[in-house]
């Protein structure tokens, strides 16, 4: 059986190798910081990544305080901030800060519903031009 920890390892190397697949390099941070991933293109760091990953079919909330910290080290580095997420067997899904904060919320938490967002695929195709 795969560990939460395991399976959100797992969701974040998926996340990384997409990313290269579209020209960019990454690190992966290893922690439970908020950050991720960060990802570089043409040398630099062009977006800083938080990952969730949940098994079932549920909201994922992302804590408000996980969200200012992320858009300020953003904003720090010159960085675009994204959280990329993904519930029961579907691809890995990308929302930008902006989007991910007119979204549902309390007073602590962000709730991302299944649905909400969009292919990192799509994202990256997008970006990549």
């Amino acid at each position: 059986m795969v560990t939460q920890k395991k399976r959100g390892t797992n969701f974040e190397y998926r996340v990384a190798y997409l990313f290269e697949e579209f020209g960019f390099d990454w690190d992966r941070a290893g922690s439970s910081l908020g950050i991720d991933l960060k990802i570089f293109g043409k040398g630099r760091v062009s977006y800083l990544v938080s990952c969730k990953k949940t098994s079932r079919m549920v909201p994922i909330y992302v804590r408000r305080d996980e969200v200012r910290m992320l858009e300020g080290k953003a904003r720090e580095m010159n960085a675009e901030a994204l959280v990329c997420f993904g519930f029961r067997r579907t691809p890995a899904m990308v929302l930008t800060l902006n989007e991910l904060k007119r979204l549902p919320r309390t007073k602590l938490y962000y709730r991302i519903d299944p649905g909400r967002g969009r292919p990192l695929r799509e994202f990256l195709e997008e970006v990549a031009g």
